[in-house]
């Protein structure tokens, strides 16, 4: 490293033995090899630590140096954690379990349906919680509409319920039906990742010589962390 600080002229040796080379440092230079190195660990640059040593005892320079040094840490650590992020969340895309035929039995709910747009079914959910008084309940997402519709989606959830109670502000216990025939499967992580669990299952169905033959329905086995796709097929 000296010999590095000593290639970019910050710290030459106070003398060379002209036998052996060796580079030999003086007492005084002592603070100058300090303050190289404590700018070095707060992330300076050789020609940054070059500019900045001339005037170290300068309290306003330093303070304007040290500002801009931190503000484009700043910005590193930024751009660093928006990096991060972007690998969380492909890490959670690549989180989708294979594709299974399943039957899935009748089921006694407590249903919400309404007609919504479909990024707005966190408001169905925020209702059925409230309802409920808890937001610990898992259940079913079903997608009525033959086709997809960015602006209003017919949208149903169902919470499981051991005992059927009094209908009442757009809250009905209902049985719901079987799938004889289901096509499945699981993604953990975020809903966002709905898409290509989604185009996976898809693929298994026309590979597998299936069609679809009803509604989907997503199925929250866990709250949150995992949801299974569930599609009637024939």
């Amino acid at each position: 490293m000296l010999r590095h600080y000593e290639k970019h002229g910050l710290l030459r040796p106070a003398e060379v033995d002209r036998f052996t080379g060796y580079r030999l440092y003086s007492a005084e230079q002592i603070h100058l090899l300090l303050h190289i190195t404590e700018l070095r660990d707060m992330g300076f640059g050789v020609e940054e630590i070059e500019k900045a040593l001339p005037h170290y005892d300068d309290a306003d320079f330093m303070q304007k140096t040290l500002e801009r040094k931190a503000t484009a840490i700043q910005n590193i650590i930024a751009a660093e954690n928006a990096k991060l992020q972007k690998i969380q969340s492909k890490k959670e895309n690549l989180m989708i379990y294979e594709a299974e035929l399943k039957d899935i039995p009748a089921m006694k709910v407590i249903s919400l349906r309404e007609t919504v747009p479909p990024e707005a079914e966190d408001t169905l959910w925020e209702k059925m919680w409230t309802f409920l008084g808890t937001n610990k309940a898992t259940g079913y997402s079903i997608y009525h509409d033959d086709e997809y519709k960015d602006d209003e989606a017919d949208i149903e959830i169902a919470v499981p319920t051991d005992t059927m109670g009094e209908n009442k502000d757009g809250f009905a216990y209902k049985i719901l039906p079987a799938i004889e025939k289901a096509a499945t499967i699981r993604f953990s992580g975020s809903y966002e990742n709905y898409n290509a669990a989604m185009e996976k299952l898809a693929l298994w169905i026309e590979k597998s010589g299936y069609e679809f033959n009803g509604q989907i329905r997503g199925f929250g086995v866990e709250i949150p962390g995992l949801t299974e796709l569930q599609v009637p097929v024939k």
